[in-house]
């Protein structure tokens, strides 16, 4: 077995369904697990959170998408030759208040939102999750997945052995989506603008908050001169529709609507300034050092959401941790972590596989 090929492949915030989401090189990038140019002794895909973004569309124009269906074919060739695992994400699920208390049933809600589909088996609870661990367990090295803090450790939803991985008895790497990392007042604020959003089956203010967000916003673009005219001016041409389709599927979206979406764009741009990685170093210690939960045997976290991949390392419970965001498939160069033996974590991009 080469030691360069990796065992678990990881990646997240794909957001299909959204602008500027990067569909065709993560279909390139499925392709290739199938044509096993990751080696033959890959395990395990783990996709951790915002794979779909129904903040800003809905399950019934998605799944009717023949590029979001071939992805979804895809992954069910990957689910026969390997173990795939979806963590889930704040663009698939609402996260305010206990979002431990409350994941089951949130989950369960998201998965029958697509449960008639002809893509249900990749809908299948027991792929599902919000915590994972990989450490050494019972004298096996192991992949285990959690839906609450409470079950760390001592009483997993699911246990999938990983052979060849040859783990040391101290290693334990913690995978979560990362929005548990936001602080309480962010999380609120705009924890309910998500929720909104996911609950909500207009697809005229899904668009307009899929344009701010990824084509004002993320672009650096102040957010108060943009009008109503001129945001279906652009979105005609991003979308190569005339004029007259886009105004069709704005008629039922008042600029009274519009302005209130500009104002809640502004609370989502002051989360982007506060979201990069020095900031959330303190967010990830404080949650793994908080005392009604066990992480003191962490050493090792990957997680996505913030979009801002890299690699950091810190003191979290008296151990040097690794901290690795794996980055996104939106507005950068898309990007993943490889796992391979001995548990060593490789951050690369895609498609040059270039850290």
């Amino acid at each position: 077995m080469s030691e360069n090929k990796p065992i678990i492949l990881i990646t997240s915030d794909v957001h299909l369904g959204s602008l500027d989401c990067e569909i065709d090189l993560f279909t390139q990038f499925l392709k290739e697990i199938i044509d096993g140019k990751f080696g033959t002794e890959l395990q395990a895909l783990i996709i951790l959170g915002d794979f779909i973004d129904l903040c800003m569309d809905v399950p019934k124009t998605l799944l009717k998408r023949e590029k979001i269906q071939e992805i979804f074919t895809l992954l069910l060739n990957i689910k026969k030759l390997t173990n795939l695992i979806f963590v889930i994400g704040n663009h698939e699920i609402p996260v305010i208040g206990n979002y431990d208390e409350k994941f089951k049933r949130r989950k369960n809600k998201f998965l029958k939102k697509f449960g008639n589909s002809n893509f249900s088996e990749l809908f299948d609870n027991e792929l599902y999750c919000q915590y994972l661990l990989i450490k050494k367990w019972n004298n096996e090295d192991v992949l285990l997945l959690y839906d609450s803090r409470d079950q760390i450790e001592t009483n997993p939803d699911k246990k999938i052995e990983i052979k060849a991985l040859d783990l040391d008895s101290d290693y334990c790497c913690f995978m979560t989506h990362g929005y548990q990392f936001d602080g309480d007042m962010y999380r609120f604020f705009v924890g309910q603008i998500w929720k909104s959003l996911i609950s909500n089956n207009n697809f005229a203010l899904k668009e307009t908050y899929d344009y701010f967000w990824n084509k004002v916003v993320k672009e650096g673009r102040k957010i108060k001169p943009i009008t109503f005219k001129q945001m279906k001016l652009e979105l005609a041409i991003l979308k190569n529709k005339t004029i007259k389709e886009i105004e069709s599927s704005f008629q039922g979206l008042s600029y009274v609507e519009f302005n209130i979406i500009k104002l809640n764009m502004r609370i989502m741009k002051r989360w982007e300034r506060a979201s990069n990685p020095n900031s959330y170093f303190d967010k990830i210690k404080e949650f793994l050092e908080e005392k009604d939960y066990d992480f003191s045997k962490v050493n090792r976290v990957i997680y996505g959401h913030t979009h801002h991949s890299g690699i950091s390392y810190g003191i979290i419970n008296n151990l040097k941790v690794e901290i690795i965001n794996d980055g996104s498939w939106q507005h950068v160069q898309p990007s993943y972590v490889e796992i391979s033996t001995k548990g060593s974590m490789n951050l690369k991009g895609f498609p040059n596989n270039t850290t």
